[in-house]
């Protein structure tokens, strides 16, 4: 990606030294509508006929006293929502790689899509994901789920740093301080830094987003 560096520490930095949470895609194309209506209605229908999601992330409450994410009297975290990704058949992802490829931009080689959603709640809890499964990565925003979704990233306050951090495992807010806070467009991708702390608030219905990879 261009104006990103590497850190002493291998986190990422943009061009002024400036610690990287996310960063809005201007210049790549648009999908063509018709695959991303093939997109959304193929999530949709997925929800509502309980298809079986390739992966499921829910908030989860840790029982370990040592966790940050622990708290005993914690409840606000019960009715938060989750991440979960569905496979996509393999005739769309062939024709989503053709479109890209000639684009022939450099932040777009992916061989592999899968759709991702946001549902069962409102609001999905602070988080780190599973640094085995990603640690940053780029997003095709499909439907964002609401008027003024924000995307929130989160660093610990100095009194919790001393505490373990589980991945998935819901964080209270009162132990966070905001540092960065988006609403991601439509139609447009997005390179998110999933191995900081990050949540997303005011979703109203799914969200559904294109999720590359390679196979």
């Amino acid at each position: 990606m261009e104006n990103i560096i590497s850190g002493l520490d291998g986190q990422l930095l943009n061009s002024t030294g400036k610690f990287m949470y996310y960063k809005k895609h201007t210049g790549i194309p648009s999908l063509p509508n018709d695959i991303k209506q093939q997109l959304i209605q193929l999530a949709e229908q997925n929800q509502q006929n309980n298809v079986p999601m390739s992966a499921w992330y829910p908030n989860c409450r840790s029982t370990n006293t040592n966790n940050i994410s622990f708290e005993e009297s914690n409840t606000q975290f019960l009715e938060s929502g989750g991440v979960g990704f569905y496979l996509i058949p393999s005739e769309l992802i062939d024709n989503i790689c053709k479109f890209y490829k000639t684009i022939n931009h450099p932040d777009i080689t992916f061989n592999y899509y899968y759709l991702q959603i946001v549902t069962g709640g409102n609001f999905v809890g602070p988080h780190i994901d599973d640094p085995q499964a990603r640690v940053n990565g780029m997003l095709y925003l499909l439907k964002a789920g609401g008027t003024d979704v924000r995307t929130t990233w989160y660093e610990i306050k100095p009194d919790y740093q001393h505490l373990e951090l589980e991945n998935y495992s819901a964080i209270p807010y009162s132990k966070l301080d905001q540092v960065e806070d988006y609403c991601l467009e439509e139609d447009m991708w997005h390179w998110l830094n999933f191995n900081k702390i990050h949540g997303v608030t005011n979703q109203e219905s799914l969200r559904i987003a294109l999720w590359g990879t390679y196979s």
